[in-house]
């Protein structure tokens, strides 16, 4: 046993170790990755605040700008159209006239109103210009930059690649990465590379997944730019003292396998002895009281001297109170049985029973409760069509479980009814309150061992969670269901189907 631990000590240790490293790796990429996507940034910042003959050739800005300047005014034609398009679109307004350029004019006996009249001379202006712009440009040129975008600008005006490249380097330096990378600027529609660092790979440039989007001064590329860089392999070396950390490894051994044989035998008995002193009172103290409160009410009952003198009311608490007696003995064996089912080792012993009359048996040992707190216990019981095998003492504590449950949680007069009926082949019980109700969240845990709704700082309803757990214990082992209808301040309808024979 004990070499058996020393194995498993030392292989978690190799198996912490290997996973320590590999986190480690995977943090140190996940680092190395931030810094250079935080340096790819900040050099884009830096262009960003550049002018743009900072990295573009004079001849070539004063060209970008009259495109930029054509677009501007295409912009603002278009704006005065969609903003009066009632005016535009109505052929009985306005008219366009091709004598030597193109001009909205109204035609004759339209009435326009002074805003409209400002907005055709506002057109017919940016048109004037706009025509006088473009003629002034070589129109394959102009054609041509429209078509390719930014590519033929950056291609054209001989963009200052190694400002670029040593404004990368720097940063890369600045943000902790001390590996030099091959740069590039990669046109991805013809995965052409317009701009290689020396001695970079081309190959590693287009695969690399250090990507960045290419924008130089926000100008939009119709032929998707990036800037790519790729790293050198760089194996992590991880250093260290194998001497000390084999002292260490070892030590470390013989403690954990000292620890883990003295802990595990200690947790062992203090969990068993634990457990045995908290089912046990938590157990007898929810199963017995109601049990114990009946007999004292008819105790105190007895002591009246008009009760002692009447025979059949005095033999009728007599009954109780041997009733009661004898549900305190059952309530015992219950809780021997209910530690078993917990222990897997329970088996139930299945006889043809009667449910009514067992239903009949329990509301009876409620009546005087029932009557302390001025309610009523309603039993509607239907003949049952098949004959129902089952454990008689362990169906006989699911409905004492059910009814003390739905008076225990009725604040007011508790107004409980049972109903009995036969249906599809199943003995159906149904108990049903005028309790507090459940919430829907709850609902699906009260069927767990020691699970208790919470009532926040209220605390007027004794129990420790074991009826309802042992009521679906029951039910499983009869091979049957159980489901819960409620809602908060509306009551509880517990629906038990058991199957017939």
């Amino acid at each position: 046993m004990l070499s058996t631990i020393f194995a498993l000590a030392a292989i978690g240790l190799v198996i912490i170790q290997i996973t320590q490293t590999k986190q480690s790796a995977k943090m140190s990429d996940n680092l190395f990755n931030i810094s250079v996507n935080n340096a790819i940034d900040e050099v884009f910042n830096q262009l960003e605040q550049m002018k743009v003959e900072d990295y573009v050739s004079q001849k070539e800005r004063y060209r970008l700008l009259r495109y930029r300047r054509i677009d501007d005014m295409n912009e603002k034609m278009q704006d005065i159209i969609r903003q009066n398009s009632d005016l535009f679109y109505d052929e009985q307004r306005i008219s366009f006239g091709v004598s030597t350029q193109d001009s909205a004019f109204p035609l004759p006996n339209a009435r326009l109103s002074p805003a409209e009249e400002n907005s055709i001379t506002q057109y017919n202006t940016l048109l004037n210009a706009r025509n006088r712009l473009v003629s002034s440009i070589d129109k394959a040129s102009y054609a041509k930059s429209n078509s390719i975008g930014i590519t033929s600008a950056i291609e054209a005006s001989k963009f200052n690649f190694p400002l670029l490249d040593s404004l990368i380097r720097e940063e890369l330096i600045i943000n902790g990465v001390d590996i030099t990378p091959s740069i590039g600027v990669l046109r991805s529609d013809a995965d052409t590379l317009l701009y290689c660092s020396e001695g970079a790979n081309p190959d590693d440039l287009r695969t690399t997944a250090f990507k960045y989007t290419f924008n130089p001064h926000g100008i939009a590329s119709d032929e998707n730019l990036y800037l790519v860089l790729s790293f050198p392999p760089s194996p992590i070396i991880l250093s260290s003292d194998t001497n000390l950390y084999t002292i260490i490894s070892i030590c470390m051994i013989v403690l954990i396998s000292a620890l883990f044989v003295f802990s595990i035998r200690t947790i062992l008995a203090q969990h068993k002895l634990d457990e045995m002193k908290t089912d046990f009172i938590n157990n007898m103290t929810h199963e017995i009281k109601t049990p114990i409160a009946t007999i004292g009410l008819a105790c105190e009952m007895l002591k009246d001297e008009s009760v002692t003198s009447d025979l059949p009311t005095r033999r009728n608490f007599v009954n109780i109170i041997s009733d009661e007696n004898r549900r305190m003995r059952v309530l015992i064996e219950t809780l021997l049985q209910s530690a078993k089912m917990s222990g897997k080792k329970f088996s139930i012993q299945p006889k043809e029973i009667d449910l009514n009359s067992i239903v009949r048996e329990s509301a009876q040992s409620f009546q005087l409760t029932i009557e302390n707190r001025h309610g009523s216990l309603t039993t509607n019981l239907s003949p049952i069509n098949g004959i129902l095998f089952a454990d008689d003492l362990h169906i006989s504590n699911m409905v004492h479980n059910l009814i003390d449950n739905a008076i225990k949680y009725s604040e007011q007069e508790p107004r409980v009814t049972v109903t009995t009926y036969s249906e599809a082949g199943y003995a159906i019980l149904q108990v049903s309150d005028n309790g507090i109700g459940i919430a829907k969240e709850d609902q699906k845990h009260i069927f767990e061992k020691f699970y208790r709704v919470s009532t926040g700082d209220i605390h007027n309803v004794k129990g420790f969670g074991i009826g309802l757990n042992y009521v679906s214990q029951v039910v499983a082992l009869h091979k049957g269901k159980i489901s819960v209808t409620s809602e908060p301040g509306q009551g509880s309808t517990f629906t038990i189907s058991l199957p017939l024979e």
